[in-house]
């Protein structure tokens, strides 16, 4: 039989409650997803595949960061917003949404 460690939460019932509250923000802060940093070459090349894919009318696969978590999504251009930066998918499932390009991480054809 194979031992199962738990890790650090293991030791929690030992800690003082203050230990506890602090461990946990800690493992909070490892498990946020912070939005892509995006330099404007990599913003440049998303401009060029989104336009890419709007005239030919291929879809496409997004990753994208949306409340704490990258997000995929297969679907195909239908607008652009140069003045919000963000560009609006119809997904697979027929359902509509604007995309930042900020938040896109990574994008394929």
């Amino acid at each position: 039989m194979m031992h199962h460690d738990r890790g650090s939460i293991k030791w929690t019932s030992l800690m003082l409650p203050e230990h506890v509250d602090a461990l946990q923000d800690i493992w909070q802060v490892q498990n946020d997803r912070q939005p892509p940093m995006l330099d404007d070459q990599q913003l440049s090349y998303y401009i060029h595949v989104l336009t890419e894919a709007y005239q030919t009318g291929e879809p496409i696969h997004i990753v994208y960061y949306k409340a704490n978590e990258f997000r995929e999504m297969n679907g195909w251009v239908l607008d652009w917003s140069e003045q919000d930066q963000a560009v609006r998918i119809q997904t697979m499932d027929d359902e509509r949404k604007w995309i930042p390009l900020r938040h896109i991480k990574d994008m394929m054809e």
